[in-house]
């Protein structure tokens, strides 16, 4: 399946570092490609981010935004991984003032 998850407030740079280590080693299997956009915290380029299963390449910044959107973009291309699945790990750690009601097993699994 194929889709993409949206936060419209800067993200810290950090926590996204640490989503993307969680999906990558608990479900690198399953995450055919996956692109994106960040507006992290604190910097005035956006980030980009490739990866491709277990292989994440540095992030690289643009020399400029795209466009006036500064939204990050995350765009997924899974295979027998559901949105729900990823949106509980970036959610859990980078949605702003929101607690997640998930268990820490649902995180992993």
């Amino acid at each position: 399946s194929a889709f993409a998850i949206t936060y419209d407030e800067p993200v810290d740079g950090m926590k996204l570092s640490f989503a993307i280590e969680l999906l990558r080693q608990h479900h690198g299997n399953a995450l055919l490609r996956v692109k994106g956009i960040a507006n992290v915290t604190g910097e005035p380029l956006p980030f980009v981010i490739h990866g491709v299963q277990h292989i994440f390449y540095p992030p690289t910044t643009l020399e400029a935004w795209p466009s006036e959107d500064r939204r990050s973009r995350f765009v997924f291309i899974t295979k027998g991984l559901s949105e729900d699945k990823i949106r509980t790990v970036l959610d859990g750690l980078l949605a702003p003032a929101q607690t997640s009601d998930a268990p820490a097993s649902d995180v992993a699994s």
